[in-house]
């Protein structure tokens, strides 16, 4: 085993998004809440056809916005959350491998 070598996977950026998410769903939903604001501002004082079709369009995009939230809880829930688990069995594995090395082998 002279040509292995000692092979590290840092996994920090996994956990930096993971803890990142939390910050980005606070600060869209500052953000969405705020625009709603100014359309209701907006929208309390227009009206008409030219204000219809504005509401119509800004409702329209946060529909299509959709929910920031759910989105990057899915993506921690599933690929993250998978890739986290790979590794801690696989660096489980590992560690017992190293601590007796020889064992499983007949």
């Amino acid at each position: 085993m002279a040509d292995s070598a000692f092979v590290s996977a840092d996994i920090s950026k996994i956990a930096d998004f993971e803890r990142d998410s939390a910050d980005v769903i606070k600060e869209f939903a500052a953000i969405k809440a705020e625009f709603e604001r100014i359309n209701s501002v907006l929208l309390g004082t227009w009206k008409g056809s030219g204000a219809d079709a504005y509401k119509y369009e800004t409702d329209h995009i946060l529909e299509k916005i959709g929910s920031v939230e759910d989105v990057l809880n899915a993506i921690n829930e599933g690929a993250v959350k998978s890739i986290r688990t790979t590794y801690s069995d696989f660096d489980d594995e590992m560690g017992e491998f190293n601590t007796n090395p020889g064992e499983g082998e007949e």
